[in-house]
């Protein structure tokens, strides 16, 4: 309750942190199942402070593509978690193995952290992902002169 209490005010943190964490303990997939756990009860919570301030019309708007996103994003996981290990390594005596679910994780963290430190616009986002998809990064040096 605590957690809901704080990611109520700040609109961010509780995945951010937690699911980087639950990984180092579980695996990757079994790390993100108890997040989204961890989520569903917080917005419940959230749902019970909220709803009879809520704006139907929004809820339903963005609620209905999030939950369609959300099991979307679930058969990826499953899909992606299927696939072999694209490297393994030795450290410490111990083996550990690259997965595509780890690195896809992984970058996923790493751009939400550096979104977070560096806000940027949609519009730029979505110019810069225009521009990957054409090869033309020039709009991605830009912000970095």
């Amino acid at each position: 309750m605590f957690t809901a209490g704080v990611t109520l005010f700040s609109g961010f943190g509780l995945g951010t942190i937690l699911m980087p964490a639950f990984a180092l303990f579980f695996p990757v997939p079994l790390a993100i199942a108890a997040t989204a756990v961890v989520h569903f009860a917080n917005n419940i919570f959230k749902f019970g402070l909220m709803a009879k301030q809520a704006d139907w019309r929004v809820v339903t708007r963005f609620g209905l593509p999030a939950a369609i996103a959300a099991l979307a994003g679930a058969s990826l996981l499953t899909w992606f978690d299927k696939l072999p290990a694209v490297a393994s390594y030795t450290l410490g005596g111990s083996a550990y193995e690259i997965t595509v679910v780890k690195a896809v994780i992984g970058v996923l963290i790493v751009v939400f952290a550096l979104l977070e430190l560096w806000p940027l616009s949609s519009a730029c986002v979505f110019a810069a992902f225009v521009a990957t998809r054409r090869r033309a990064v020039g709009i991605l040096r830009r912000p970095f002169r």
